[in-house]
């Protein structure tokens, strides 16, 4: 049984203002530097480079299951601008990958075709409803706040540095927008299927965030993200994410 949005929430009421946000972010000019010439040194490739590879594999996706999701859940709802945003969110997340992809060129590091834990996320996405998509989705960018924060640590590149605050702000905006969603969702849901939900969805971030410092613990660590300090800012952004008025404020002042 799908769960019924409440009547009255933030979410709701900024429907309208997320899709502006979206289409204008889409038209935003790009500020990436890359006439700059720099070249990597070995040791930044070494440590760079395969993570990146991950990470560029993971941001880009088709999204057939989200929108599938999205589609289903608009319509049962009655919420056109869900499905409009949906689009435009999947399309920010390809130009992320095409960030990654055109500075791995640059610097000749291969792409991945596979990956075992890009293969695990998609199958945690695939063939659920929409608020299991979003909880997982959120998850992971909640996740690559602090990855690309390290990423950007990680080597004196203007222009990955550049990428990774393009990348950012792009995906605070996305973790909002995604947290409010669930907010929503769970506002007026039975006291035990929220406590249910909010603990399943503890234990998933903390599943998901051990996977990716497993995968990426190399360059982590040299960024000076060993294990605990990447815990507790994982953990930090994820409070952050699911404090009501954080969420409200950083919603109201994005969007007016």
């Amino acid at each position: 049984m799908r769960p019924e949005l409440p009547e009255e929430s933030p979410m709701l009421a900024n429907l309208e203002a997320w899709l502006v946000y979206f289409e204008q972010n889409a038209i935003k000019p790009s500020s990436i530097a890359w006439h700059l010439e720099e070249a990597l040194t070995e040791q930044e490739l070494s440590w760079i480079g395969p993570s990146m590879a991950a990470f560029q594999l993971g941001e880009y996706s088709e999204g057939k299951g989200l929108m599938q999701a999205a589609q289903e859940f608009a319509q049962a709802h009655n919420l056109p601008e869900l499905l409009q945003i949906t689009r435009l969110f999947i399309k920010e997340e390809q130009h992320h990958a095409l960030l990654l992809k055109r500075f791995m060129d640059r610097h000749q590091i291969p792409l991945l075709r596979q990956n075992w834990t890009d293969d695990l996320f998609r199958k945690l996405r695939k063939n659920v409803s929409y608020p299991s998509a979003i909880t997982v989705l959120v998850s992971a960018e909640i996740i690559a706040l602090v990855y690309y924060q390290a990423l950007k640590k990680s080597s004196q590149s203007l222009i990955l540095q550049a990428i990774c605050d393009k990348i950012l702000q792009d995906e605070r905006a996305h973790v909002v927008y995604e947290s409010s969603i669930l907010q929503a969702l769970h506002h007026r849901a039975p006291l035990l299927q929220r406590l249910l939900s909010q603990t399943w969805h503890r234990f998933l971030f903390l599943g998901m965030a051990l996977v990716v410092y497993q995968t990426h613990r190399q360059l982590l660590d040299r960024s000076g993200y060993a294990f605990r300090r990447f815990w507790s800012a994982c953990w930090t952004e994820f409070t952050r994410a699911f404090s009501r008025p954080m969420a409200d404020r950083q919603a109201t002042s994005m969007l007016t």
